[in-house]
């Protein structure tokens, strides 16, 4: 199960900087509108593989609060 938690969370860095490119990408947005759905999609990207890290620990019992 440890193997499979480092995978995880090597998904979730993986991401966030998926998500930090796609926020610096919003530089080169022609609008509001893409500006707000590349700042979404970076959210996204980056908050959902961290929830699903976090509940994988948590089934496990390795959440330390």
């Amino acid at each position: 199960m440890r193997g499979f938690i480092a995978v995880c969370w090597a998904l979730t860095v993986a991401g966030c900087m998926l998500g930090a490119f796609l926020v610096f990408s919003t530089l080169y947005a022609n609008g509001a509108p893409q500006q707000a759905a590349a700042a979404a999609l970076a959210c996204a990207v980056t908050v959902i593989p961290y929830v699903f890290t976090r509940a994988i620990e948590g089934m496990r019992g390795d959440v330390k609060a």
